[in-house]
């Protein structure tokens, strides 16, 4: 089933979202625990991380009521530094970062970039195709998605972020706990 949706509550932080000729980026993302489940989503290469989280909320039909990290690695907090996260998960104080540095240091390396993804546009990470990340979304319920980039193409007249392809249907962010 095929099908392209425009994402109308979620505004992109890149003023280019209308740009013809810009270089479109194309991920799959699947829901880690049943990867039959997915959707084509095509983010334009000056939008930022924040803006496909917000198309994958649409195109999953989530609220988008809590906060989200990209980990690079493809695994939650692991020994990777490599974290992109809500602007509202930004480490509090600089004990936090300290702590981070040292943690990173004691493993024999620098600490790796740890950004906010509103700060990250999609053609700065050197992506190869094929190369796959998560996208953990609600700390607390783990909303665990593989973010898959399948390729490039080149952006039409078009609102992006867009979802171009699914398959599968969404399931419910919260389950209802009735008593009957």
């Amino acid at each position: 089933m095929e099908a392209v949706y425009r994402i109308d509550n979620h505004k992109p932080a890149s003023a280019a979202f209308h740009d013809v000729g810009m270089r479109a980026f194309i991920f799959k993302v699947k829901l880690k625990h049943d990867r039959r489940i997915w959707r084509m989503i095509e983010v334009l290469g000056g939008q930022t991380l924040h803006d496909l989280h917000g198309a994958i909320q649409e195109a999953y039909g989530f609220d988008d009521d809590h906060l989200y990290s990209y980990f690079m690695s493809g695994k939650a907090w692991d020994l990777s530094d490599y974290e992109y996260f809500h602007p509202d998960a930004a480490p509090q104080n600089e004990v936090e970062v300290r702590m981070r540095v040292m943690a990173a240091k004691i493993r024999g390396r620098y600490p790796e970039p740890r950004l906010p993804a509103t700060e990250v546009m999609v053609q700065s990470l050197s992506l190869k195709q094929k190369q796959r990340f998560l996208y953990l979304f609600d700390y607390g319920d783990g909303w665990q998605f593989e973010v898959e980039y399948v390729g490039e193409g080149v952006s039409e007249d078009v609102v992006y972020p867009r979802i171009v392809g699914s398959r599968g249907e969404s399931p419910r962010q919260y389950s209802d706990f009735s008593d009957g």
